[in-house]
């Protein structure tokens, strides 16, 4: 498995299994186990996916299995997979964010984390739903910084909660803010990026700066005009490889890992 170091000395696998949208119990577990059998070894999920604690069940299952037992044949511990859970946007005050980790590794029940993520670059009024709205129809925003938000996962990673911090969704702008008021920098900005939204400047303005780049939806969530690209189709032949194929390589060629 192809990895990437990071800018606190880890290495993250270039790879990672996307758990969007799966909230089934029983079709998540078995993602998981089709998953690791076949190679994964980097897992994402969070807090607004609703599978965290079905993740975390089938992977302390996964662990405590005997060596060269399950499908793949292969003994897997904690250490060697990659786990990357995100903080909520109605935990972003700075005494929040330990309470957002900690409901994380409460639901999931598997030791540590390898990576927390900033989710989105906003917050919402803590208390109520996870997307509470106005009635107006208007989502009822905190209006706490990123930078205020930031400090609190530098409170969370000097604590020893979790082993790397990054953003999702951050732009040049708030990336720059929390590197002038903030002692820690991110070590991963996970971003949607695909053929049709390739983000060339900012993946570029990241990569300057040592913050690694995650492509989520790099298939651009199955969109069959894009896996029907002739370009794609054509060097796809050339190499004898499928359209996702040829996106993965494109995405991992620029050095970003890739979450499918």
């Amino acid at each position: 498995m192809w990895t990437l170091r990071l800018l606190d000395g880890r290495r993250i696998p270039m790879i990672g299994l996307g758990t969007l949208t799966i909230t089934n119990e029983t079709v998540i577990k078995q993602v998981i186990d089709d998953g690791l059998t076949i190679g994964y070894r980097h897992i994402d999920t969070a807090y607004y996916y609703m599978n965290e604690r079905f993740v975390g069940e089938k992977l302390r299952e996964i662990f405590s299995r005997p060596r060269g037992s399950g499908p793949s044949g292969i003994g897997l511990q904690r250490r060697d997979i990659w786990v990357t859970s995100k903080l909520w946007c109605t935990y972003h005050s700075r005494a929040k964010v330990a309470e957002g980790l900690k409901l994380a590794l409460k639901k999931l029940n598997i030791q540590y984390l390898d990576m927390f993520l900033i989710h989105f670059p906003f917050g919402f009024e803590y208390g109520g739903d996870d997307i509470p709205f106005t009635p107006d129809g208007l989502t009822r925003d905190s209006n706490i910084s990123v930078v205020e938000t930031w400090k609190g996962m530098e409170d969370v990673y000097r604590a020893g909660l979790v082993k790397s911090i990054g953003v999702s969704n951050f732009n040049v702008d708030q990336l720059n803010r929390l590197m002038r008021q903030c002692q820690i920098k991110p070590v991963v900005n996970q971003l949607e990026i695909h053929p049709y939204l390739s983000e060339v400047e900012l993946v570029q303005f990241c990569q300057r700066m040592g913050i690694r780049v995650e492509a989520y939806s790099p298939l651009a969530k199955a969109n069959q005009t894009l896996l029907n690209e002739p370009i794609l189709i054509e060097i796809g032949q050339k190499y004898s490889k499928t359209p996702a194929q040829v996106i993965m390589r494109w995405l991992i060629q620029r050095n970003i890992v890739v979450i499918p």
